[in-house]
């Protein structure tokens, strides 16, 4: 986990997860507490932190395509994957030969 976290890539795709884990949990167990059980609570501390997640997910973004060595459509779906949902999960593979590409240069 720590060797992911010393390259740019690498902590964007951990931090894709991040993203990813926290609008799930904001969509699959918060709202569903606040419109079906009456218990709002959740969705006060959820949408905050999904809120952070969602900003650092687009900083590192940002940082990381702008760094160099990637084509539009590539630029285009890191940073439309924060607002599709679940497509920081979806982007995995991308990051994933991304960073590989990376490592043999």
């Amino acid at each position: 986990m720590l060797s992911l976290l010393s390259e740019p890539i690498g902590r964007l795709r951990v931090m894709g997860w991040i993203e990813g884990t926290t609008l799930i949990t904001l969509l699959g167990i918060a709202v569903p507490l606040k419109h079906l059980a009456e218990q709002p609570g959740m969705v006060s501390v959820m949408g905050p932190v999904h809120g952070a997640a969602f900003i650092a997910y687009l900083t590192l973004a940002s940082a990381t395509v702008f760094g160099g060595g990637w084509t539009g459509r590539e630029i285009t779906r890191v940073l439309g994957a924060s607002i599709v949902p679940f497509g920081t999960f979806l982007n995995e593979s991308l990051l994933k030969r991304k960073q590989g590409e990376a490592i043999d240069v």
